[in-house]
């Protein structure tokens, strides 16, 4: 019998094109069964159920507004049909495999979350700042090579969790991740570490690719910047030392004196912004 899942994605501003080719990608999907969750923010969408040629996967559609990225995930895996519930952001196409690549690295007992490789497309030149594995991070870009590995963290563009082997509310840290169109992250390194401490595995599935679709508006400097500002803000809620996918290469020093400063000033932020924990009562 194939693997049941529930792909899900919701959209914040993607344009209707891009959104519906990533839906097609994923009613698309080989080697497993079960449901497309398409989680629609938008008022007067025009991507209905029936906008779509049928698929190898049914498609539901629910529509609601969402305070952001960590509560729609959080929503899905409440409106999820299947434990194995596979998560796509609405600019990311996956290959025909992908999904069935996933639900074969959840089958092991230990491995509760399994992330995939994100290869980019870029809607021009690649950026020269693009060379820095740091930089490169910024665009949910994940690339280890085609091997299955053991890895600390999954990337939100393309992923999977195996919920059946979680506690029946866990769930993402909504004051985390992307809301009210501001690049906050940091939920799936949460979810991740959280989910390591309850003695899961983690792994990184080369054979399960997307492709990241890159918006213009996202390839200057002034989109990085920022970026980088709230990339220092997550790693501050989160905790612990920055861990760029790739190894550093001469690219990221020699960018260093460009990105550090915003990315400290975002930690900063982050530092001192955090909610205090509660005092217990004398």
């Amino acid at each position: 019998m194939l693997p049941q899942v529930t792909i899900t994605l919701t959209r914040f501003a993607e344009p209707d094109a891009l959104v519906a080719e990533a839906i097609q990608h994923a009613l698309a999907q080989t080697g497993v069964g079960g449901e497309v969750l398409f989680l629609e923010q938008k008022q007067d969408s025009p991507l209905t159920e029936d906008y779509f040629a049928p698929g190898l996967l049914k498609l539901r559609i629910v529509r609601q507004r969402l305070a952001g990225l960590s509560a729609a995930r959080n929503l899905a895996l409440a409106e999820a049909q299947h434990p194995l519930v596979l998560f796509l952001d609405a600019d990311a196409m996956a290959a025909p495999d992908w999904a069935a690549q996933l639900a074969g690295a959840l089958i092991d007992p230990a491995v509760a979350l399994a992330g995939s490789r994100i290869v980019p497309r870029w809607p021009g030149a690649p950026p020269v700042f693009t060379r820095a594995s740091v930089l490169r991070d910024q665009y949910s870009l994940l690339d280890l090579g085609p091997e299955t590995r053991s890895y600390h963290r999954v990337v939100g563009a393309g992923f999977g969790v195996d919920m059946g082997k979680l506690p029946s509310a866990f769930r993402f840290d909504e004051t985390l991740g992307r809301r009210q169109g501001l690049l906050f992250g940091g939920e799936e390194s949460d979810f991740c570490a959280r989910a390591a401490a309850l003695g899961h595995r983690i792994f990184y599935v080369g054979s399960a690719c997307v492709e990241h679709c890159i918006a213009a508006d996202r390839v200057r400097w002034r989109w990085i910047l920022k970026r980088m500002v709230y990339a220092g803000h997550g790693r501050a809620r989160v905790g612990g030392a920055p861990a760029p996918s790739g190894a550093r290469t001469l690219g990221d020093w020699l960018l260093l004196p460009i990105y550090l400063p915003p990315y400290a000033w975002g930690w900063l932020w982050g530092r001192f912004s955090a909610p205090k924990p509660a005092t217990p009562a004398d």
